[in-house]
């Protein structure tokens, strides 16, 4: 039988004869021992079937606030006695199996183990006050951001507006503006763009850059090649643009001028002219009128100079220049056009002058030296209009070219003015008459004739024909030819009153004598009638192309 330390106290034990250690607590110095067990429990005890414990490392648990206590494993026991030992233990108390039937009420013990946890709010109160902290914490934020206290400003909505109202209200909202510029055709002055973008939210440390809108304008392009100026155009805005060459001395190929000029405000969809440098060249104009061979040289930038020479060619019409087509030339150098003349070769050329514009003759007799004596018209419209030569010679456009009178004093360009010319007449000075033409014979009209061009002479009388026909001659004495070419009639007077010998040329429209005037009282035969008009009444004839306008 073991011999306890009444000191010790057991806290949990088997039957006798259990393996393992027995834990015992170790009360504090000075604590009472347990009362011993009874006889009667003792030998309930040793009936009750023994439970082997494991064995228990030691350990050492520091309560605070109380005195330290040692649990720890006890020696190793005998072999656990059996229930004749127990009964035979002094310290066994004896078992009241009525006490092992009964339930009592467990008996609270205060544990000798105290919690480090102190009390606080439960769970749910945490979570809520973590709830409220957030919440409120999301609320300020929301409020400050909502306020622009952080987190960027909102961009002013300033497309559309001028550059000015734009930059304040930019400005006013904390960005610091940048201004570029674009071209456009409207607009001009106006907000096209903005980045950041208006209406959202930016930082207004990376400041905002607003694009203007300004006008096109055409670019510096003088003096510069072709290529490079329509780039620049281009690159300005310009779509329509039109090359034009013109002669020029600067290097070929280079732009010379710009239309509008270099400055100007344009859209892009106006019309941009570039004139480009070309050589002076002769342009090509034979075969051409006069007219528009002269425009054309004074196109390329040269003078044009007329030279008329007789020709086969229509009137009027270059024959050819000089320099040739294509030569290059220099700025207003001279080219000569031969031009096949609207004139008559000569003055005394009369049937020539059908062929040609009145204004023409005008500026032909005044080319010639003529001066106008007498202008006006007839009641028919036809010139009537008198040149005299620096000579003496005289010459009349008239409709009455028998005859060789008029009145007044008007000097009316009516040639120059456009009145048309169905009659010439000329009359040679004393002393400025062909070789030959003073002899009143057919060698004297073909002196004429061939000083005036005249061919297909038909008939000649003198004054005894008339004689004849009853008109008495009263000194009278002429040759009066008459005759027709492919494009007029003719006639030739020499002669005159008693004493004088005058040498006449006249030209008339073919149409004269195709029955207007009466030939019946002089046997049908022009010349009769032209002699009679010239040398006896001149009234016989004066009715056919009217009267004068003569004052």
């Amino acid at each position: 039988m073991d011999t306890q330390d009444p000191n010790k106290t057991q806290l949990m034990g088997g039957a006798s004869g259990a393996s393992g250690d027995e834990t015992v607590y170790m009360p504090a110095s000075g604590a009472p021992a347990p009362a011993p067990r009874s006889a009667a429990m003792t030998s309930r005890l040793r009936d009750l079937p023994t439970t082997e414990l494991p064995p228990r490392a030691a350990q050492t648990t520091v309560l605070p606030d109380s005195a330290s206590t040692t649990v720890a494993p006890a020696p190793a026991a005998a072999p656990t006695p059996d229930g004749i030992d127990v009964l035979g233990d002094p310290y066994a108390s004896p078992v009241d199996l009525g006490d092992l039937t009964t339930a009592r009420r467990p008996v609270d013990l205060e544990s000798p183990v105290k919690s480090t946890k102190k009390k606080g709010l439960p769970i749910w109160g945490v979570v809520l006050a973590i709830v409220l902290v957030l919440a409120a914490m999301g609320a300020g934020a929301w409020y400050t951001y909502e306020h622009e206290y952080w987190g960027g400003h909102t961009v002013p909505l300033v497309v559309g507006l001028d550059q000015q109202t734009a930059t304040e209200r930019l400005e006013a909202a904390g960005f610091k503006v940048t201004v570029v510029e674009a071209t456009a055709d409207d607009g001009i002055g106006t907000v096209l763009a903005c980045d950041p973008e208006p209406g959202k939210r930016a930082e207004t440390k990376g400041g905002a850059t607003i694009t203007v809108a300004v006008a096109r304008t055409i670019p510096q392009v003088t003096d510069q090649p072709m290529e490079d100026a329509q780039q620049a155009l281009l690159a300005a805005g310009a779509v329509n643009i039109h090359i034009q060459p013109v002669n020029s001395d600067a290097a070929a190929g280079t732009v010379v001028s710009v239309e509008p000029a270099e400055g100007t405000e344009f859209k892009s969809t106006d019309e941009i002219t570039l004139s480009v440098a070309t050589p002076y060249v002769v342009p090509s104009v034979v075969g051409k009128n006069v007219d528009e061979a002269k425009a054309a040289i004074e196109k390329a930038g040269l003078t044009a100079h007329v030279n008329f020479v007789k020709s086969e060619k229509p009137h009027d019409e270059v024959i050819e220049t000089s320099p040739e087509a294509g030569t290059q030339a220099s700025e207003g150098d001279t080219v000569e056009l031969q031009v096949s003349s609207p004139y008559p070769d000569d003055v005394e050329a009369l049937a020539q002058y059908f062929s040609c514009t009145s204004s023409e003759v005008a500026k032909y007799m005044e080319d010639e030296k003529y001066t106008l004596t007498y202008g006006s018209t007839f009641s028919n419209g036809d010139a009537h209009a008198v040149y005299t030569g620096a000579g003496g010679n005289m010459i009349t456009f008239t409709a009455n070219p028998e005859v060789g009178s008029y009145a007044g004093n008007k000097t009316d360009d009516v040639l120059a003015a456009g009145a048309p010319i169905s009659g010439v007449r000329y009359v040679y000075a004393p002393g400025a008459a062909p070789q030959g033409a003073l002899s009143e014979s057919a060698d004297g009209v073909r002196a004429v004739m061939n000083a005036c061009g005249f061919t297909g002479l038909k008939e000649t009388c003198t004054a005894s024909d008339l004689e004849g026909l009853g008109y008495t001659a009263d000194g009278r004495h002429f040759i009066c030819a008459f005759g027709e070419d492919w494009q007029s009639s003719w006639a030739v007077l020499i002669g005159g009153p008693e004493g004088q010998t005058n040498v006449v040329a006249m030209a008339f429209l073919k149409s004269r004598y195709s029955g207007a005037v009466d030939l019946s009282q002089f046997g049908n035969s022009p010349a009769k009638l032209i002699a009679y008009a010239n040398l006896y009444d001149a009234s016989v004839v004066s009715q056919k192309g009217g009267s004068s306008n003569a004052e």
